[in-house]
Formats: C-alpha cells, sequence, structure tokens
C-alpha cells in the first residue's frame, strides 16, 4: 500500500516538471573536421579546429534558426561541408581517466633513501660578508680602474 502512494506521487511530481518545469534549449550543433579553423563568412564566425560547437546558445553567439538554416542550404556552411559537419545531437563529454592510487608504494616516505646525502661544512666558507669584501677590496679597486685582467 505504501509503495502504491510512493509511486503516484513520484507519477504526479514527473508530470508537473513534464508541464511546468525547465524547456530543452534549441541547439545547432556544427564540428569541424578539418586540423585548421574553418570562417563562416556569411555568420562571420571562426569554428575552431577539430571542435564542436552549439551556434543556438545565447550565452556565447546571438544567431537565429532562419539564419543557420539558410547558410546551411545555400551559405558557407553548405560550401563548407567538407569540412564542417551539422549534428543531429550534441557530443558526448568525456568521462575523466582517473589515475588510481597504490597505498603500497615501493618508497613509503621520504625518509629512507637508495642515495645516502652527505651534508658537508667548510671552515674556508664560514666567513662574514665584511671579511670578504675586505679581502677582495684591492681587486674590486682595480676592476673600477680597469687594471684587472681576467
Amino acid at each position: 500500500m505504501l509503495t502504491y502512494y510512493i509511486v503516484h506521487i513520484f507519477s504526479y511530481i514527473l508530470m508537473i516538471n513534464r508541464f511546468f518545469g525547465k524547456k530543452t534549449p534549441d541547439t545547432f550543433w556544427v564540428t569541424n573536421i578539418s586540423k585548421r579553423n574553418v570562417s563562416l563568412t556569411d555568420l562571420n564566425y571562426d569554428i575552431p579546429a577539430l571542435s564542436s560547437v552549439n551556434l543556438l546558445d545565447s550565452r556565447h553567439h546571438y544567431f537565429t534558426r532562419a539564419q543557420l538554416e539558410a547558410s546551411a542550404t545555400s551559405g558557407s556552411l553548405f560550401k563548407k561541408s567538407d569540412k564542417i559537419k551539422i549534428r543531429k545531437v550534441p557530443p558526448q563529454k568525456a568521462r575523466p581517466v582517473l589515475v588510481p592510487f597504490d597505498r603500497e608504494t615501493v618508497m613509503e616516505d621520504r625518509s629512507r633513501s637508495a642515495v645516502k646525502v652527505e651534508h658537508i661544512q667548510y671552515d674556508e666558507l664560514k666567513i662574514s660578508d665584511d671579511e670578504f669584501a675586505k679581502e677582495n677590496a684591492d681587486l674590486a679597486e682595480q676592476d673600477r680602474l680597469g687594471k684587472y685582467n681576467k
């Protein structure tokens, strides 16, 4: 009895969505099958290479169906039918390829390494900037005067 009510309510919701829901937008899909951009001169639009475009998308284009059908019968869509195909259905979105994550890796963490790194401290390199400047002052003066040969 409970399932009867659930099915009845579900069918009522579908009926309301069918009559009062959003209408599907009108589409006019065009696919460029060439490796170059193709210019539609009568529509003043370039279709990128190897891509599909909905020319009736109101967010990006301002074409009417009459303009597009006229172009398909005798305009630039008709002339370039070897490079451009008119689609009846929109292209499907490609599913993202997910790389599986393997928790059992060869190197579990960075604390272990196959290469041993040694940090060597040299006493000769432990001088201050002032001491370095005093040692090299005479070379800097000769360089400024142009007497220092490299």
